[in-house]
């Protein structure tokens, strides 16, 4: 695949369009903030540590210059993160909506290209990249059936033994802080209206001929573990709002006084696995 030639070829779906509306106006809103897409800033700060974690680990135990695609790369912003952290990779990012790749084009990142495209069909090079990462991008495909073929696209364009960082919504961890939440006489969370999240066991079985999940959690000085957001949530989703008896409290003190905490339970929608292609 030339650096030049577009990374993803889309395919239609009914519910296409209500991802076009809800993405279009997350440009309009935030721009090129790193809130865009996640107005949790100690949410969006953790997803961009454990990314650029992997990237560390990806730098060592590669040693040589990466092909890396982001599948969903939204306004741009972490992809600027990571080319800033060293010239000599090469970068990709492909999303859906046009007003956000229009804010990312911006950027004019000199070792990164911009394609509009649908992760249900990249039109990249089998075996082409060393790594592929997703950050809450796949949930915005509202079928499993589809999902599933987002997920056999990112097998086909990784080489041999090369890595995905999967950092997406998974259903386990909504039910769970909505039994904690019940307990405390607090309102159900539902998933949102643009979200479809992840029957864990369903999708690791799904994909067993694909990839090898590996122990995120084990990779010494750069663990990814997949709980990695829970304490957070458990806190402001739970403890602070029923101290408050409020909503959800993203950015309260009293979540931001307890984000010392080490990620402990599964209380979190959002958790990262780290799958190795077979």
């Amino acid at each position: 695949m030339a650096k030049t030639s577009a990374v993803g070829i889309l395919t239609e779906n009914p519910n296409d369009e209500l991802i076009r509306m809800h993405y279009k106006a997350v440009a309009e809103k935030h721009g090129a903030s790193p809130r865009s897409s996640m107005e949790d800033n100690f949410v969006r700060g953790k997803e961009i540590e454990c990314i650029t974690s992997f990237y560390r680990f990806m730098k060592e135990e590669a040693q040589h210059p990466l092909k890396i695609l982001e599948i969903g790369c939204g306004n741009g912003y972490a992809l600027e993160v990571l080319s800033s952290m060293d010239g000599t990779d090469q970068f990709w990012g492909v999303d859906f909506s046009d007003e956000l790749l229009s804010i990312a084009g911006k950027r004019q990142l000199p070792n990164c290209v911009f394609t509009q495209g649908d992760a249900r069909s990249l039109g990249a090079e089998a075996e082409f990249f060393d790594w592929v990462y997703t950050e809450r991008c796949l949930i915005n495909i509202l079928d499993a059936n589809e999902q599933l073929e987002a997920l056999r696209q990112i097998a086909k364009v990784l080489k041999r033994g090369a890595y995905y960082l999967m950092i997406e919504g998974f259903a386990d961890g909504l039910r769970n802080y909505n039994k904690a939440r019940s307990e405390c006489g607090l309102s159900e969370v539902k998933e949102a209206l643009h979200n479809k999240n992840f029957e864990k066991d369903e999708m690791f079985a799904r994909i067993a001929d694909l990839f090898t999940v590996v122990d995120g959690s084990q990779l010494g000085k750069y663990s990814v573990p997949p709980n990695f957001l829970s304490s957070h949530y458990f806190v402001s989703r739970v403890l602070c709002a029923a101290l408050t008896k409020g909503d959800v409290a993203r950015d309260s003190e009293v979540a931001k006084f307890f984000s010392f905490l080490p990620p402990m339970g599964n209380y979190s929608t959002i958790q990262a696995f780290v799958l190795r292609k077979k």
